[in-house]
């Protein structure tokens, strides 16, 4: 289940770059090799797998796609490694920087996550010199990863703020340090009233402060969220009722649903079960039902790559069982 009705999950990256060598930009093939073959008996031995990108089908890479786990460009490039274990983060080689570590949970707080990506680093730590300098910490290509290297990120879920116009508060995230992003799916779309809430830099602060204070100005724009919801359910309600039932009956009753669609009116109903304007008789979590009813997933359950005509069909009858089930 959700972490709550706003915060829908947090991810952490952490970027490393191993000392004396060019950073990834900069290297050879023959070079972005050596490093291949240098992490791969310390990450081994520490019980991660290798995802052998050239040897998996086109419907796992896309299945590691659609969950976040890599980019589409990261499958683009050569001499990359992706490495995995069961309940630990993932471990990207050659994508940007030198190591990437990446986790991503609905269900774990901030602090847990963070404890689980530093132990591993530590660990790493034990085997491999990371490129590091007094003054500016972390090295890293890109100067904005530099210092602790880390990148927290919230994902959120405010439609009541979507709704009135959530550029300004964007703006003063901005001149807060803070970048409010859109969430995109892996073809750049934004999805419905879904954004991500991280820090434009990793440089100036200690690890622990970044974490803090991203909490403290979620916590900030969940408030707004909710005073905004209440706005609009006490002097839009009429506005707002139709806008649900009319979402409603697009993935009541549609035949042809594109994947833009279905996310804007998943997103309009939830908030509509939110605000008490629809009762469904189970447990409804839409970001869940959203990623089932992307057009990743649809070709992965049905163990096909599909045309973008049979997916909108695929989608639509989907969509029409879940409401049935949903609210009858």
């Amino acid at each position: 289940m959700s972490v709550s009705k706003i915060i829908l999950g947090y991810k952490l990256k952490l970027y490393r770059n191993i000392d004396g060598k060019k950073f990834v930009n900069a290297m050879t093939e023959e070079e972005l090799r050596k490093n291949l073959e240098f992490v791969y008996p310390i990450l081994t031995d520490l019980g991660y797998t290798k995802v052998d990108m050239e040897k998996i089908s086109s419907l796992k890479k896309l299945e590691y796609v659609e969950n976040g786990r890599i980019g589409k460009n990261f499958l683009e490039k050569s001499n990359i490694g992706f490495y995995e274990k069961k309940d630990a983060p993932d471990i990207l080689i050659n994508a940007g920087e030198h190591i990437e570590l990446s986790i991503f949970s609905r269900v774990k707080t901030l602090s847990d996550l963070f404890k689980e990506i530093y132990d591993l680093e530590e660990k790493l730590e034990d085997k491999i010199n990371f490129a590091f300098d007094p003054n500016f910490g972390y090295l890293s290509s890109r100067v904005l990863n530099a210092g602790t290297g880390l990148k927290p990120i919230a994902i959120l879920y405010l439609p009541a703020l979507n709704y009135f116009g959530i550029n300004e508060v964007a703006r003063g995230l901005s001149r807060l340090g803070y970048t409010l992003g859109s969430y995109r799916d892996s073809s750049n779309k934004a999805l419905g009233s879904i954004y991500t809430l991280s820090f434009e830099s990793t440089f100036g602060e200690d690890e622990k402060s970044y974490i803090d204070k991203l909490k403290i100005i979620v916590r900030e724009i969940a408030d707004v969220e909710r005073e905004n919801r209440k706005k609009l359910y006490l002097d839009n309600i009429i506005t707002l009722e139709d806008m649900v039932n009319r979402s409603f009956g697009v993935l009541a009753n549609a035949r042809v649903l594109s994947e833009e669609e279905m996310m804007q009116s998943m997103s309009t109903i939830n908030l509509g079960i939110e605000l008490s304007i629809l009762k469904p008789n189970r447990e409804f979590d839409f970001y869940e039902e959203i990623i089932k009813l992307r057009n990743g997933h649809l070709q992965i359950e049905r163990g096909a790559i599909l045309d973008l005509k049979s997916r909108d069909i695929l989608r639509a009858n989907k969509a029409r069982a879940l409401m049935k089930e949903v609210f009858k």
